[in-house]
């Protein structure tokens, strides 16, 4: 079947390697961002960007710089230029965009525009002095952020997979010489030193400094419900990858997944088939657990989960990075003002 696909792949790179050649001959202009923090991904799929977001827009805040977090709102049903509130809908801005500004508050400006040109252009001229952070950007070759980290997991290296439709890459591997950092994202706490040096060993052909960071699970937050004693757990999800979280839980509890997929726009149906499901536990000491992204998606249902006095929980999430200090350098260097 792979071999079928060889000529749509041959054809896709071709297109991206002439789109690429543009702008780096400057027949199609990128327009430099300052004061600015790419993330992205060459890779199809949940490669840790969202958790990065949220290390790099405390270290901010810690640093007395205001973050403003651009993103294009993936699934939203309206267009334009938007600064998202606490009590926006999904549906006008995305559910990432909406975690993100429910999670800082007022210590954080959160916009989503599909127009990242135009969008950084109104931060910086309403904005002068705040930091913009760009989620999922890589390929958005428009405008050219002051510092770019690329993205790429411990267990799926963006140096083992193939270019699109073959593979999940969006572009060709080479073109991650065009990140400033490389950061492995959802290592293991305790890495082997030869696995450390074996993926080091495979990134230095890009010659970028490459770190590690490993996913930190805070306590549980409930919804309203609380239990005492939690024992059982049913892990409700919509995001692309939860298989690190259910390993993470099945340390401590018995474990009962239900996914749907990334982004999934949850349902009234879908609420009773979960507390259906639910019902058949012990409820005494089990609970309904749910990311945080996923936990924005659910608050239109606030009222139907109180009144059914079914105990919900989220997960937060955080990173740790390896030589934090060396990697917080230079974002300082790169970044001027923090």
């Amino acid at each position: 079947m792979r071999y079928l696909l060889l000529p749509i792949s041959g054809i896709y790179y071709v297109i991206i390697f002439i789109r690429n050649k543009l702008f780096d001959w400057q027949f199609i202009r990128s327009k430099k961002i300052s004061k600015s923090i790419g993330i992205g991904n060459l890779s199809m799929g949940g490669t840790g960007k969202s958790p990065l977001s949220i290390y790099l827009s405390e270290f901010l805040i810690q640093n007395n710089t205001t973050p403003a977090l651009l993103s294009r709102g993936y699934g939203r049903e309206s267009r334009g230029f938007i600064e998202v509130k606490e009590n926006a809908s999904i549906q006008s801005v995305g559910d990432e965009p909406l975690m993100f500004k429910q999670r800082f508050e007022e210590r954080a400006l959160v916009f989503v525009c599909e127009d990242r040109v135009f969008g950084s252009e109104k931060i910086r001229n309403d904005h002068r002095e705040c930091t913009i952070i760009y989620d999922d950007v890589f390929q958005h070759r428009k405008i050219t952020p002051t510092l770019s980290i690329l993205t790429t997991p411990f267990d799926d290296l963006f140096t083992e997979d193939k270019i699109l439709p073959i593979g999940r890459l969006r572009e060709p591997i080479k073109n991650a010489k065009r990140a400033d950092i490389i950061m492995v994202t959802k290592s293991p706490e305790k890495p082997t030193q030869i696995k450390l040096l074996e993926i080091q060993n495979q990134l230095s052909r890009f010659g970028k400094p490459v770190f590690f960071s490993s996913i930190s699970y805070g306590k549980m937050v409930p919804f309203d419900k609380k239990i005492k004693t939690i024992k059982n757990i049913l892990l409700v999800t919509g995001i692309a990858n939860p298989e690190h979280l259910v390993n993470h839980l099945k340390n401590n509890f018995l474990v009962h997944s239900i996914s749907f997929r990334d982004h999934h726009v949850f349902t009234r149906t879908d609420l009773n088939k979960i507390h259906e499901k639910f019902d058949t536990f012990d409820l005494e000491e089990s609970i309904i657990l749910t990311t945080e992204k996923d936990k924005v998606r659910l608050s239109k249902f606030k009222t139907l989960i109180s009144e059914g006095d079914y105990p919900w929980y989220y997960q937060p999430m955080n990173i740790r990075i390896r030589e934090e200090s060396d990697f917080q350098s230079l974002i300082k260097k790169h970044v001027r003002g923090i």
